[in-house]
């Protein structure tokens, strides 16, 4: 038996007949079509189909699509969905009929993971066709929250479920009928439970297990099945009904879920399942749980790992132990509150690193310090009429951004107006030119002047001529710093005329002579002649305009 193709993608439901479970979303999304062949636009012209992965979302849209002979033009996560390509594709298709004359059906898959540089202002190119659009369209999502407040505002949501096992088993027989594969009720039934409600994933294991076989067994199974961890509502049914810690700690064990989101479930659901007159057991749960989060602490401080067999052992076993009496009766388990309130939120706090970002990225600083200093400042100020355009041009807000920064809960007239004079302005300046509000001043370091005592090397090389000039070059004559007096002593006549590096070793030897006669006092004097002369010859010769001889020091000398 060779298989061309996958089973999950050969055996897709063609009607909405043939979808498995969820007969509600099924009828639901029916209906909301209905509308649209009426030829009058619904309210809702967009539908959300959101709910975990595999269990019909895709399929139910192309069905849809199949009964009414609409046309389907497509979005998915492997393509770039910027606000170019949403509104040159969805758009396009959103304001023009097919060929025919028959509906489109805009899918677009994947709708909650529209962000980052890739997707950049995806999310308001999106609202803006939704708004417009002339075709009905669909958008899939495994989390609804991950949505815009704005775009499920505009949206019918329809909640697809996981589907119970009871559903998925017929299915599979269909298939191994279809397949010539004998296949046993156990068999069967393992493979239905093993998916944990998501039917793509069960037909992918029965094609596993199916592999180079005509007949399929539970041992068969067994042996081919996925690595499928414990449901954590039976770990918490373990958990709280046992009296056997054993029993509840290796339910724990088998859990995919670490102890952070363990003690989150326990937290939760401990005072419903304790639930009394004498809150005693409540009590002492709760003790057991702060024991449990002090090692989770120190995990996280010193990143210990080991410690996490401590603080299941404290959260599991202590609610167990914490038990006076059995508990009867059924209390439906509760998903930590935490989680709903971080997923309500996740919009609101993706829009806020957003912001912070762009205005950490003009004041090169870090998101964190700018969400945490800056955010109240750039807030003040785009509330203000004569900051607010230019703060939204100079950061490049989008719309919702721009709500956020402002307070604004639901769009109104005055954050409109601005922004569409951020959009003109702009368009006037380009979108590379950032506005005047925030350019600094340049310097002008052409018309500064620079201090007297700051020499530069271009003021050197203007006053220093050229090599190979003939003109002879200045001799650096050194400052004189309160020279002492000299002494009154007749120069030697022709001295003049005798080169300066010469007179200098006349002057030595002569001193050489007094110093070894005893007149230590003419010696000082000597040692002025010497500067005098070399000074004297030099402005002499410079009055003249007699060239220098080689044997004179020069600026290339020194």
């Amino acid at each position: 038996m060779t298989e061309s193709i996958e089973w999950a993608e050969k055996y897709r439901p063609r009607t909405l007949e043939n979808i498995v479970g969820n007969k509600k979303a099924v009828q639901d999304i029916r209906m909301w079509a209905e509308a649209w062949r009426s030829g009058e636009l619904p309210d809702k012209r967009a539908v959300i189909l959101h709910g975990p992965a595999g269990v019909g979302k895709t399929s139910s849209a192309h069905a849809l699509a199949r009964d009414l002979d609409w046309e389907v033009i497509e979005l998915n996560a492997s393509d770039q969905r910027t606000a170019k390509v949403i509104e040159k594709i969805a758009g396009s298709a959103a304001s023009m009929n097919s060929l025919y004359g028959n509906r489109r059906l805009i899918i677009l898959d994947e709708a909650d993971n529209i962000h980052g540089n890739s997707d950049r202002g995806g999310m308001r190119a999106l609202s803006g066709i939704i708004k417009n659009t002339g075709q009905p369209m669909v958008l899939i999502a495994n989390d609804v929250y991950g949505l815009t407040p704005t775009i499920r505002n505009l949206c019918l949501e329809i909640k697809f479920t996981a589907v119970q096992s009871r559903s998925i088993t017929p299915a599979l027989r269909q298939i191994c009928e279809a397949e010539d594969l004998y296949c046993s009720p156990e068999a069967v039934q393992k493979i239905a439970e093993n998916a944990g409600g998501d039917i793509r994933s069960a037909v992918n294991d029965l094609q596993a297990a199916a592999s180079g076989k005509t007949a399929l067994e539970a041992e068969d199974v067994r042996t081919a099945e996925r690595d499928v961890k414990d449901n954590i509502f039976k770990a918490m049914q373990k958990i709280f009904k046992s009296t056997d810690p054993k029993i509840a700690l290796e339910a724990a064990y088998g859990l995919d879920e670490n102890p952070e989101d363990l003690v989150q479930w326990i937290d939760e659901n401990l005072p419903q399942q304790y639930a009394g007159e004498d809150l005693t057991d409540i009590r002492t749960g709760y003790g057991y749980l702060a024991k449990a989060d002090l090692f989770l602490g120190r995990v996280r401080k010193r990143q210990n790992y080991g410690m996490w067999k401590y603080a299941n052992m404290l959260m599991v076993c202590g609610t167990v132990a914490a038990k006076s009496g059995p508990y009867h009766g059924f209390i439906k388990f509760q998903q930590p509150s935490i989680w709903r309130k971080m997923g309500q939120t996740r919009s609101q706090r993706n829009m806020r690193d957003n912001v912070a970002t762009k205005i950490g990225e003009h004041c090169f600083e870090s998101m964190h310090d700018a969400r945490t200093g800056l955010m109240r400042t750039y807030s003040r100020m785009a509330r203000d009429d004569i900051y607010a355009v230019d703060i939204t041009a100079g950061l490049g807000l989008e719309l919702e951004e721009l709500m956020y920064l402002t307070g604004s809960k639901k769009l109104n007239k005055k954050v409109q107006n601005i922004y569409d004079s951020a959009q003109e302005l702009l368009s006037e300046k380009g979108e590379k030119e950032e506005s005047k509000f925030f350019k600094s001043p340049k310097k002008d370091l052409k018309n500064q002047k620079t201090p007297e005592s700051q020499k530069t090397l271009e003021s050197l090389l203007e006053k220093t001529p050229a090599m190979g000039q003939s003109k002879a070059l200045p001799v650096l004559n050194p400052p004189v710093l309160n020279p002492p007096a000299l002494s009154p002593q007749v120069h030697s006549p022709g001295f003049e005329s005798i080169p300066a590096d010469q007179a200098c070793e006349l002057k030595k030897n002569e001193g050489l002579e007094n110093k070894s006669s005893g007149a230590g006092q003419n010696n000082m004097g000597n040692k002025n002649d010497r500067y005098e002369d070399s000074v004297g010859v030099s402005d002499k010769k410079k009055k003249n305009g007699e060239p220098y001889k080689k044997s004179q020091k020069t600026l290339f000398d020194f």
